[in-house]
Order: structure tokens, then C-alpha cells, then sequence
């Protein structure tokens, strides 16, 4: 007979919470691998490289992981967990990211169903999807205490009009460019959990190349933590590198890794026994937040990721290149770094130019030619003044930014003050700006083209870039009508097409050039670090397109690259030269200005300069 004592101690545990467990504790004990989700269904164990992955998640001291991964180490496993754990045992408003709605619906169909159907203590925990009341959708879901929301990374109206305390990004590096036009996920979806002191977020990803991965650059902010495992021979702590396995004569049945210390073959069948005595060490330095995982396919205890199994993958792809690709990012989870990036670097570029004796404004004697390519932001111009000398030698010779809206006419105004500045060369030769390029497919394009209407005699041209393969750097320029103020106004303008692909090769075979001479361009040494992280901000690719290679140009995340394109509109406007002047003599044409006594028709310029500030436009009528 049950006593009162025992009926009081069933009614309070009733009420009692749920018992506060780590993350790997709760999935041990809680967990079940649905078989539609699952190789093979039942209970969860944790994996020894799992369990710090997991356990951070449940740590109050750490606030945002990062796990840059290979295929078939659980990571997937590790986010529903990590989703169901906090509907059963601290319930709160959560969002996980998905690359795409589809990707998102598909996720919510293959991964949340099953398992809120198959885990017992998440039972009845969230509305029945037959539901009437709207409380449980495929993108939404609703328990006590808390909310799931899942999004695509293409849809901005995912990331608008919610707070939530736990955000997880799943396969970051499937997300297109933008949020629509509101910019990047990662930092959207950060910005949506500001409310909460114990936030937690939580971005995995297999990477893909390199300098442009989003989880790269994320792992990179991490004390860069690796799974070290000790050599059954020596005992050393070592992570396990692809480098370091070999097999006899293409045998993949012959596969060994090789001790980074005492060069002992370890078979595979001793990876089971390395990975139990394991741990996780980091190889940077710790900021106190940020943590970030590496894990990959030869760690894995799955039976399609043998040793064996990863080297006859290795075999079947290595003289591939697309397919090599896939087998450092899937099965090794590191960036890709293919035979046709770039060489040039920004730290590289930052050693060349502190070598250089000139200073910023004052041009070389060896310059002849000043062009200057203007770039047009939303809030500013960007502009380089680049010098050319015999043999198309390229020199920086001034940068500047020019701060204010381009639909205002003081922005304007203080462009023509550069336009009609002189250089004095370390001779004390004078130089003026011979030719311009300003770009005109921004937001301001008709305000563009009405000022380069209206000086194109001191030498600007405007520019518009095209991005089909094979264009020639400067085209033959088309007439453009102008519309201003809801009218077509009576003169149009030559607009020229400019190839930016071509462009951007040849300036970036000139960066990698490390010989001076021919070719080569110049920095001054006091430019800042931040010029040549835009001078590199892209990076040329190879890609497939309907079953061809092509390279392409791709832009590193989030990256500004204002200087990569003012030099392209400066080594255009040089063409434009190029078409005007016979390229045999146009050196010693320019040469002869400092051997004439005749001083620049300086007069003329500012007569026109003055003309334009009576003459009635859209300009002085702003």
C-alpha cells in the first residue's frame, strides 16, 4: 500500500526541473538517432572528439563556437542535440540558419520530425504538426518556455523582427553573398541575440577555399583548437594530418599514417585506441569567448571513413583539380587553395612598399603619365592617383577619400579640385592629372554622367565595367542620353565599357611581379595595411560551368576592394591614352612637357573651370 509520504514525494516530483547536465551528459542519456536521419537508429553515445564540441555549448563561460569540419564526423547529431536539449532542459527562443529556405524546410522534415517523434522526454513538448492552432510549422516551433525558428541564409525576412538566446549557423559556407540586401548572415544572425547576457552561438561548416571561406575567417578568430592523439609507439601528441599518410604502390589496403616523431607506421586499426586517448588543445591564443573546433574524416569512427576508404578516395580525385577540391574540403575539412589564386598578398605588398624611398604626393622622376580612378560609394569617392613611367612601371603616387553624399554638389565641386591639382616630382617638375576613369554603375549613375558631361575636357572618362570573359581592358564607347530631374537632356556622353576580368588579371600578374622593372608597381611606404587588403580583396578561381572550367573573380567575404578598383579605372584611363597617343612614342611624347619653357595652359583650364560654375546644370542647381 502506498503511503502518503510516497504520494507526496511522486505529486513534488512532478514539478520538480529536469536535472542541469553538460550537453554530451543529456545526449548519453536522452538522445535517440531516429533511422530515417540515422545509418543505423537507437541511443546516442558521445564520441571522444564530440564531447568538448558538445560540452562548450553547456559551458556559461564560453559564448560562441566555431567548428570548421570534414563530412561524417556528427556535427548534424551535434546541432539537434543541442536544439532538443534546450526544449526538454532549458527551454528558450532559438534559431538555426540554414543556406537556403529549401535547405531549411528539408532539415526541418529529415532531422526535427523524427527526432521530436522518437526522443521520449521531447514528447508532447512541442504542438502536434496536425494541429489547428499554427503552433507547430515546418519553419516554426513552439514549446513551453521557448520558440524554434528555422530560416534560409537567402531570405532577409528570416533575420528581421526576432530576439533569440541560442543562434546555430549550419554549413555557412552554402550561404549566398548577402541576406538579400541586408547584408551578412553571420553578423544578422548575431545581432538578433544582443538581448541576452547567455547567448550561445554556434557556426559549423565545411570550408571551401581559401582567404574566402566564412568559416575559416570565423575559426580563425578561435584559439584554433585541434584534436591531438598519441602515437601508440612513442607516445607523442600529434593531430592527424593528410600529409602524413601513405600507402605501397597506390595499395589503398596498404595505408598507414606515418609518426610525425618517430616515423612509426600506424595502422588503422590502432586509430579506435588513439582517438579514446585523444584530447583537444588549442594552437592560438584564447580570447575568452570564442572557441573553435577542427575535426575531420580520419578521426571518425564511421565505417566509410576508414583509413583505407580516405585514401582511395584520395587516389580517384588527386589529378582532378574540382574533385581534389572536394576532397580537402569534405573529407579533410581545410580550405582549398587551388594552382591559380593569386601569389600576391597584402603582407607581401606591405614588405615591397616599405622598401620604397618616395614619399605619398611626390612622384618618382622615372614618372611621366598621372591617371587617376575614382571609385563612387554610396557615401563617399574613393580615388588613386596612379603614376606610369617607361615600360608601364606603375606607381602609386597619391590615395584619397572624398566623405559625402554624391547626390550633393560640394561632393562634386571638391572632385574638381583633384582633378585640377598639380604633383611637383622629386625633380620639381610639375604634373597634372592627364587622364581620369570614374566608374558610373553605382546608385548615383545619372549624376555621374552629368559630371562627366561636363568635364570631359579636362580629361575624365566614364566608365562602366563589363564582366563577360575575353573584353578588351577599354572598349569603344557608346552615347548615352542623360536623365535628370524626370527629363532627357539634349547632349549625351561617351560611356566606354571597361573588361574587368582582363583588367583585373593583368593588375594582379603585376602584383605578383617581385622584379622591378617592366611591369612592376611601386607603393609608398607609408600607405596603410588596409590599401592592400582591398588591393587583394579578390581572388581569380577555377570553377565549372556547364561542364567547362572557367576562373572567375570572387571577392573575400566581406571584404572592401575600393583600391583593386580604383587601380582597374586608373589602368583604364591609361588605355584611353593609349587609343589617343601612338604607344611607340607616347613616353617621350609626355617626356618633352619638362624640356618646354612654356608653362601648362593652366588659364584655359580654369576659364572652363569657372564657365562651369555660372553656367546653369544640375550641379549649381542642387
Amino acid at each position: 500500500m502506498t503511503s502518503i509520504v510516497d504520494l507526496q514525494k511522486q505529486a513534488y516530483s512532478a514539478f520538480k526541473p529536469p536535472k542541469k547536465l553538460s550537453l554530451s551528459d543529456w545526449a548519453n542519456e536522452y538522445a535517440y538517432l531516429s533511422v530515417e536521419s540515422s545509418a543505423e537508429g537507437g541511443r546516442w553515445r558521445t564520441l571522444p572528439y564530440q564531447k568538448a564540441i558538445m560540452d562548450a555549448v553547456t559551458n556559461p563561460d564560453i559564448e560562441q563556437i566555431s567548428v570548421m569540419k570534414s563530412a561524417r564526423v556528427g556535427y548534424s547529431k551535434i546541432l539537434n542535440h543541442i536544439i532538443a536539449y534546450h526544449i526538454h532542459n532549458d527551454p528558450c527562443p532559438i534559431m538555426i540558419v540554414q543556406p537556403t529556405i529549401e535547405d531549411a524546410t528539408g532539415y526541418s522534415k529529415e532531422e526535427i520530425a523524427p527526432m521530436l517523434r522518437d526522443t521520449k522526454c521531447l514528447q508532447g513538448l512541442v504542438s502536434d504538426a496536425k494541429a489547428k492552432d499554427g503552433q507547430n510549422t515546418l519553419l516554426q516551433k513552439l514549446f513551453p518556455g521557448g520558440n524554434l525558428t528555422l530560416v534560409g541564409a537567402n531570405s532577409p525576412r528570416g533575420f528581421r523582427r526576432v530576439s533569440r538566446r541560442i543562434v546555430l549557423f549550419d554549413e555557412t559556407d552554402g550561404y549566398p553573398a548577402s541576406a538579400g540586401t541586408e547584408g551578412d548572415q553571420i553578423k544578422l544572425g548575431i545581432k538578433r541575440t544582443e538581448f541576452y547576457a547567455n547567448r550561445k552561438i554556434v557556426a559549423g561548416s565545411t570550408p571551401t577555399v581559401k582567404d574566402f571561406s566564412r568559416i575559416e575567417k570565423l575559426f580563425k578568430q578561435t584559439d584554433q583548437r585541434r584534436y591531438y592523439v598519441p602515437c601508440p609507439k612513442c607516445n607523442h601528441m600529434q593531430y592527424l594530418r593528410w600529409a602524413n599518410f601513405e600507402c605501397f604502390e597506390n595499395d589503398p589496403s596498404t595505408t598507414i599514417y606515418k609518426c610525425e616523431n618517430c616515423n612509426a607506421h600506424i595502422p588503422h586499426s590502432k586509430k579506435r585506441w588513439m582517438v579514446e586517448r585523444g584530447e583537444w588543445r588549442a594552437t592560438a591564443p584564447f580570447n575568452g569567448k570564442h572557441v573553435g573546433f577542427h575535426i575531420w574524416a580520419a578521426y571518425s569512427y564511421s565505417p566509410n571513413a576508414t583509413w583505407q576508404n580516405l585514401m582511395e578516395e584520395y587516389i580517384a580525385c588527386k589529378d582532378d583539380q574540382e574533385q581534389l577540391k572536394t576532397f580537402i574540403n569534405v573529407t579533410c575539412g581545410e580550405v582549398y587553395e587551388d594552382e591559380y589564386h593569386t601569389k600576391a598578398s597584402a603582407d607581401g605588398l606591405a614588405k615591397r612598399a616599405a622598401e620604397e624611398k618616395y614619399k605619398k604626393g611626390i612622384p618618382p622622376k622615372e614618372v611621366l603619365i598621372l591617371t587617376l580612378g575614382i571609385d563612387v560609394q554610396d557615401d563617399r569617392l574613393s580615388m588613386s592617383v596612379i603614376g606610369f613611367g617607361r615600360n608601364e612601371e606603375m606607381y602609386l603616387v597619391d590615395r584619397k577619400v572624398i566623405y559625402g553624399s554624391p547626390a550633393r554638389a560640394d561632393l562634386w565641386a571638391q572632385l574638381d579640385e583633384v582633378l585640377l591639382s598639380k604633383y611637383k616630382n622629386e625633380l620639381g617638375q610639375e604634373l597634372k592629372i592627364d587622364t581620369a576613369a570614374i566608374d558610373t554603375g553605382g546608385h548615383f549613375t545619372q549624376e555621374t554622367y552629368q559630371y562627366v558631361r561636363e568635364r570631359e575636357h579636362l580629361g575624365i572618362i566614364g566608365i562602366k565595367g563589363m564582366g563577360q570573359k575575353g573584353k578588351p581592358i577599354l572598349g569603344k564607347p557608346s552615347k548615352v542620353d542623360i536623365h535628370f530631374s524626370g527629363k532627357v537632356l539634349k547632349r549625351s556622353f561617351k560611356l566606354f565599357p571597361v573588361g574587368v576580368d582582363m583588367a583585373k588579371t593583368t593588375i594582379h600578374n603585376k602584383l605578383k611581379d617581385a622584379e622591378v622593372g617592366k611591369g612592376y608597381i611601386h607603393f609608398y611606404p607609408s600607405i596603410t595595411q588596409d590599401y592592400f587588403e582591398e588591393l587583394t580583396a579578390e581572388r581569380q578561381i577555377l570553377k565549372y560551368k556547364n561542364g567547362y572550367q572557367e576562373r572567375v573573380w570572387i571577392k573575400k567575404n566581406n571584404q572592401a576592394n575600393e583600391a583593386l578598383d580604383e587601380m582597374v579605372y586608373s589602368y583604364a584611363s591609361f588605355q584611353r591614352l593609349l587609343q589617343k597617343y601612338d604607344r611607340r612614342t607616347i613616353y617621350d611624347q609626355f617626356e618633352r612637357r619638362f624640356e618646354s619653357k612654356k608653362p601648362l595652359k593652366e588659364a584655359k583650364i580654369r576659364l572652363n573651370q569657372s564657365k562651369l560654375a555660372k553656367k546653369p546644370n544640375f550641379i549649381s542647381n542642387w
